[in-house]
């Protein structure tokens, strides 16, 4: 994402759900200010909540720098509950046309890699060119019209430019942007769980998926598809783990494999059905990206691309602990109950 940044020579949009004042957000900063120097249009858009604990000296010194900035429904602690549950959870940059990258890293030290003084959690981001980096535009640009200019004036949106050909991969954006898309991710989740004959490898950070997606997982493993979930032990939120616990009985019983990364925070969210349907970006299987956040997936129809992930998923696995009903029956009562009483209230979160 830095070098494609460094390269760029119109513009570039960044939109983001956390963004931290420490050295990869001030790496961020200070190559975003360089780039408006020299004349490059430069878009960044926060959430306020996803934010929160960054000062806002952090954005406005953007602003004084020439970058264009925008908080995404800023919280007003003096309003209900309400004005702080829709957020943007999107992670994207799009670069002069050229590409764009979609996925679950934020702009803070938990994410980077510890070549780059980072923590090294676990994540996944895909770098996209052609039509898709242009759906990816067009999300920013409705994201950018809803949110609240920081340090200046409105600035006038660009226009969406002529891309380079289409390539010779299918891949679609699909996103949760309000009423109208709120769904159209888990549709997707859907349509390919039922369609799926061999396996389907889903890692995803916060695992808690709605009834209809668990029923449907349960469907494909009867049916005799080698259906695998791999999760985070270490987590940055721990109800949403105990709360996945609730279900794993259900899972397991009915030939789901339930596994649980032993390495840094696991913080991706991809899936691959037969090596031919694949999907990375920002949504979580959970109550709170299917209902509320802003959120992005590109799904690729590929099979080079599918073997990829499933490579990928099939190497982690490596490094994770199968979750057997023996874990789940021999845990304390406590544990047992806390996790039905999280699972319970799993839509207030």
């Amino acid at each position: 994402m830095l070098a494609a940044i460094a390269g760029a020579k119109d513009y570039v949009l960044l939109e983001f759900y956390c963004v931290a004042d420490d050295a990869v957000g001030r790496h961020f900063a200070a190559l975003l200010r360089r780039k408006a120097k020299e004349g490059v249009r430069v878009y960044f858009i926060y959430d306020s909540v996803g934010s929160i604990q960054t000062d806002r000296k952090y954005f406005l010194g953007l602003a004084a720098g020439g970058v264009r900035v925008a908080e995404f429904r800023p919280v007003i602690y003096w309003k209900p509950y309400w004005n702080w549950i829709k957020r943007d959870h999107r992670k994207t940059v799009c670069v002069d046309g050229r590409c764009a990258f979609v996925g679950g890293f934020n702009i803070t030290e938990k994410d980077a890699p510890v070549s780059m003084g980072g923590r090294g959690w676990k994540d996944t981001q895909a770098r996209v060119s052609g039509p898709v980096a242009a759906g990816l535009e067009r999300l920013f640009w409705e994201s950018w019209e809803a949110s609240t200019r920081v340090g200046g004036s409105p600035e006038p949106s660009l226009s969406v430019p002529q891309f380079l050909p289409t390539g010779n991969k299918r891949a679609s954006v699909v996103s949760a942007s309000g009423i109208r898309n709120t769904r159209s991710i888990r549709r997707t989740y859907r349509y390919a769980i039922d369609q799926a004959l061999d396996y389907i490898y889903i890692t995803n950070a916060y695992f808690l998926p709605d009834k209809m997606v668990l029923r449907r997982l349960i469907e494909a493993a009867r049916r005799g598809v080698d259906v695998r979930i791999l999760g985070p032990k270490e987590t940055d939120h721990p109800y949403v783990r105990w709360a996945s616990w609730a279900i794993f009985g259900r899972l397991i019983k009915n030939g789901v494999r339930v596994y649980e990364w032993q390495g840094p925070i696991l913080h991706s969210k991809t899936a691959v059905i037969d090596g031919i349907w694949s999907s990375v970006g920002s949504h979580n299987l959970d109550h709170r990206s299917l209902h509320y956040n802003l959120e992005v997936n590109v799904n690729v129809y590929d099979r080079g691309f599918g073997a990829a992930v499933a490579r990928v998923f099939r190497e982690d696995l490596k490094n994770s602990k199968q979750v057997t009903m023996a874990d789940v029956r021999n845990r304390p009562f406590t544990a047992k109950a806390g996790s039905r009483l999280l699972y319970m209230f799993r839509s207030w979160g």
